[in-house]
């Protein structure tokens, strides 16, 4: 292989890196397109089973009840009387990407939990798809936690060092000259999957779920930003967190998705589509700072800031058009860590958002009239 097929390759995965964030993947592999159905929706496609306004299992929805009962005035006369449900507002959580910043995710979870705020829906770009959509599934913030502090589930995305999978790509690349041509990019994310749904348990239908659910993705056939509401919980979670260049895109159907992030890293308004009155939005990438002339001297340095910049100018309607948006200091944290001092630093800064956010959350969910009925402990 000539030095310049493996030169090529790092320049894929650099660009990559600079133009989305870090997630999770899924195999080279077709699954049938029975799995979901593609519907349009006001501002993007979606791609679902029904929207979550359509389920029966939204907590407190609007309800008209016709009951019979007997008059005083006749014997066997019957009327009908109708009666009403008081509709709560629902509350959905929009999860970001970011790689290995997704502990804070778990962070804030865990207060707004403790704290009684309740989660009506979760839609989730790449690692916000992957905490919403096992929590979605009953696997508990604690056990996120403990996953997150130990560097398990980022040892589990990234099986080998991004480095040896460079060294390699010239190896992999061969196939391709003997008329094999699979999907681009460097991990297929086989073992993510398994493992994703190996927490899920049983749950790994993402439309039956005890919460709705959505895994934001990219449509790199139509250039869209679609949500994934039914099928099997770790293809979806791996489509999301596809990066483009690192991950292969996951196939379903007719549709190639790859990355949320690309075009929607932090999902308001597709928990908007799915019914949520009230968003709360959690922004884990670095923050944007001014920095000095010189710092753009070191290597890898602009590639860095400019993915700051992208991110930040991507998310910016998001966080004005949420009810209000969590963003914990996640600075210095890198998308594919496996450190578990960059784990238990993000969980910690998660916690101390969501503790500083918590007055003004509360004030103006008891606009709305909903008291969040405080928790000794998060399940």
């Amino acid at each position: 292989m000539k030095a310049a097929s493996l030169f090529a390759v790092i320049c894929a995965v650099t660009f990559s890196l600079s133009s989305t964030q870090i997630a999770f993947a899924l195999p080279d592999k077709t699954i049938g397109s029975e799995d979901s159905t593609v519907t349009k929706s006001n501002s993007d496609v979606s791609v679902s089973a029904k929207s979550s306004s359509d389920q029966d299992s939204v907590v407190e929805t609007t309800e008209v009840r016709t009951t019979t009962a007997k008059t005083l005035n006749s014997t066997n006369t019957e009327e009908e009387v109708l009666t009403t449900k008081k509709k709560r507002p629902l509350v959905g959580l929009a999860l970001g990407g970011g790689g290995a910043r997704g502990a804070a995710h778990v962070g804030v979870m865990k207060v707004l939990l403790e704290e009684g705020i309740p989660i009506d829906m979760i839609a989730g770009t790449s690692i916000g798809s992957v905490v919403g959509g096992l929590y979605a599934a009953g696997y508990s913030v604690d056990d996120l936690v403990e996953k997150f502090d130990d560097s398990e589930l980022m040892k589990n995305f990234m099986t080998v060092g991004l480095g040896v999978r460079i060294a390699v790509a010239p190896i992999l690349f061969m196939p391709r000259l003997v008329g094999y041509h699979p999907y681009d990019g460097l991990y297929r994310g086989v073992k993510f999957r398994n493992y994703a749904n190996k927490l899920a348990g049983q749950n790994t239908e993402i439309s039956k779920l005890s919460i709705p659910f959505a895994a934001v993705v990219t449509d790199l056939v139509d250039g869209n930003s679609h949500r994934l509401t039914s099928g099997d919980l770790g293809t979806a979670l791996q489509a999301s967190t596809a990066v483009p260049g690192l991950r292969k895109p996951v196939q379903i159907g007719e549709h190639l998705y790859c990355d949320g992030g690309l075009i929607n890293n932090l999902p308001v308004n597709h928990v908007r589509e799915m019914g949520a009155d009230f968003i709360i939005a959690v922004n884990i990438d670095e923050h944007l700072r001014e920095v000095p002339l010189k710092t753009f001297r070191k290597a890898g340095s602009v590639s860095k800031q400019a993915l700051k910049i992208q991110l930040y100018n991507i998310d910016k309607k998001a966080n004005e058009t949420a009810d209000i948006t969590i963003h914990p200091n996640t600075d210095g944290i890198s998308l594919i860590s496996r450190n578990s001092k960059d784990g238990n630093r993000g969980v910690a800064s998660g916690i101390e958002a969501a503790r500083q956010a918590m007055p003004e959350i509360k004030r103006k969910l008891a606009l709305l009239g909903i008291t969040p009925t405080r928790m000794v402990k998060a399940n």
